[in-house]
């Protein structure tokens, strides 16, 4: 298992909508909008690491997505 936590910047008025459909994508476990620097913040679980090319493709493929720090727990 593979924990990730995937810190996102979002277009302004798109913040709410976009983790809503964030937190639809398979893996991830919830997603927060949060203040500071990024708007919000996702967890996932994957099954490997083969999976999170496929996760942050989906993260950006989000509406309003302007940018992603992925965080890979050890």
């Amino acid at each position: 298992m593979v924990v990730v936590n995937v810190l996102i910047q979002v277009e302004a008025g798109k913040v709410w909508e976009a983790c809503k459909a964030i937190e639809s994508i398979d893996g991830v476990m919830r997603a927060n909008v949060v203040t500071g620097p990024y708007d919000v913040i996702a967890y996932a679980e994957l099954p490997s690491t083969e999976d999170v090319r496929r996760l942050m493709q989906s993260v950006h493929d989000v509406d309003g997505v302007s940018r992603t720090e992925t965080c890979i727990a050890i």
